[in-house]
């Protein structure tokens, strides 16, 4: 029989610490609502006080002492298995070979006690691990990888029980690539992080809109105006410089000490300084790559570097995706990827491009998007509305960049995609045997100037990704699809 293992005790501390965050918002307007109608109402007593305190307390405790209490996990020959719940009792078994990538978290409060966050993700997580063991001994993790691997049992039947244990041998990296403190920072000036941030402090306060006085809010933007509009100008540069740093912090915090590491069968990438970050990318899991160059790094010679597994990533947002390398030279990039990964094609140069008379449809789709409402803007908020005139200007930039991005490129085992869909330059690396599904779109205005619209999908997460580009002639299209498609017949 296999042992069933429980938690370390500073789980319960991290399931707590959860339920803090994922509450904090409600409970303080909850608290907020309470105590605003107290003081428009009258009395609140004293144990009622008391009351709400104990209420919220159990409200953050007792779901992370439940789990916690119930929360075991066996790893068996074949396969991981997982119970918790009081009342409704849940029951996962995970077969080894179903697993993608196993994420190692370490928080800086873990260190001290050996312990760490293992996720462990399968092809269909929905978005997210399906498997969290929240605090288990760092030694799981070699554990489970041996036990996924088959090495455990293979070692316990060539071993003689009288035989003494062989010295563990600690598996070197083929490569090790690390980042400097200096790219990272380079890296959170060009993210435009800063708009994230402020969108995350836009839906924190509208959280509390309905519960703050409309008289204030009213008074205070009242006040704001009559400071002037250089004051104005002054407070709002203020307020984006402090987003900016925040951002900066954010991203070192998030990225300290970058590591990406290659081994025989797996790529591991380590980072972070509050809650250090292990995760491993089997190589035969691998769907594709995704070279990001975003206008200000395109400038600067910079790329992000993204690949796309069948697993998740641990980011519900970004399902399949695993940052490889947050920053690097664009030249720098190319060769580290090469190495790390050979059965892959980078030759860029070799691209091929749109026709020029893509460039008059790019022109014409963006343009008659823009010149109607800007027109009308003009006419109906004169003098205004000729602000808006900078909506076919920046139209018309948007299309001469999306037309020079756009290109293809095959080889016999490898496509090369090209595009900009918004403002970041995309170039998809996917192998053939990768590639779910393919389609060509051709309208019948299209069809008369001899272009088409190609689509490819693959594996990620548990959804799919999409490669996409635009107005690329007829005939690199068709030859693509009779490249991949396996009776080459198309015409």
């Amino acid at each position: 029989m296999f042992e069933e293992r429980r938690l370390h005790p500073i789980a319960l501390i991290k399931e707590i610490i959860t339920n803090v965050r994922r509450n904090i918002v409600p409970i303080v307007v909850g608290l907020f609502s309470v105590f605003r109608a107290v003081n428009s109402n009258g009395y609140l007593p004293n144990w009622a006080v008391y009351l709400i305190i104990v209420v919220v307390i159990l409200l953050i405790l007792t779901p992370a002492v439940l789990k916690y209490i119930t929360y075991k996990y066996t790893l068996e020959d074949q396969g991981i298995r997982i119970k918790y719940g009081l009342i409704f009792r849940k029951n996962t078994y995970i077969p080894y070979e179903r697993i993608q990538t196993v994420q190692k978290k370490q928080w800086f409060f873990f260190i001290p006690f050996n312990v760490c966050q293992v996720l462990i993700e399968t092809a269909g997580g929905k978005g997210k691990a399906e498997a969290d063991l929240v605090a288990v001994p760092v030694g799981v993790v070699d554990e489970l990888k041996d036990l996924r691997d088959g090495k455990k049992a293979a070692i316990q039947e060539v071993t003689p029980e009288t035989e003494e244990p062989a010295v563990e041998v600690v598996e070197t990296p083929e490569k090790t690539v690390m980042l400097q403190t200096k790219q990272l920072i380079l890296m959170a000036v060009t993210s435009g992080g800063v708009f994230g941030t402020l969108l995350i402090v836009l839906a924190f306060m509208q959280q509390f809109r309905e519960v703050i006085p409309t008289d204030w809010m009213e008074a205070q933007a009242e006040q704001l105006w009559k400071l002037g509009v250089i004051v104005l100008i002054v407070l709002i540069v203020l307020i984006l410089l402090v987003l900016w740093g925040i951002s900066i912090v954010t991203t070192l915090f998030k990225y300290f000490q970058f590591k990406l590491m290659k081994y025989p069968n797996s790529l591991v990438v380590e980072k972070g300084l509050l809650e250090r970050n292990h995760t491993t990318i089997s190589l035969a899991r691998i769907q594709g790559i995704t070279i990001i160059e975003s206008p200000l790094r395109q400038m600067l010679g910079l790329v992000a570097v993204k690949v796309i597994t069948a697993g998740n990533s641990g980011d519900e947002k970004q399902s399949g995706d695993i940052l490889l390398l947050p920053i690097m030279k664009k030249e720098l990039a190319l060769e580290t990827l090469k190495e790390m990964l050979p059965d892959y094609l980078f030759e860029m140069e070799t691209m091929e491009r749109a026709p020029k008379i893509s460039l008059r449809r790019f022109l014409r789709i963006y343009l008659i998007w823009t010149i109607i409402p800007a027109a009308l803007a003009s006419i109906l908020f004169f003098p205004l509305g000729l602000i808006s005139i900078i909506l076919p200007v920046l139209a018309g930039i948007k299309a001469i960049a999306s037309y020079r991005a756009t290109g293809v490129f095959t080889d016999n085992n490898t496509l090369l995609v090209q595009s900009r869909p918004i403002f970041s330059k995309l170039t998809h690396i996917i192998r053939k045997e990768r590639i779910q599904g393919l389609r060509l779109r051709q309208s019948i205005w299209m069809e008369k100037g001899e272009s088409s619209h190609l689509n490819v999908w693959l594996k990620s997460g548990s959804t799919s990704a999409e490669a996409y580009v635009r107005y690329i002639h007829q005939d690199q299209a068709i030859a693509i699809y009779n490249w991949y498609s396996p009776s080459k017949t198309t015409n």
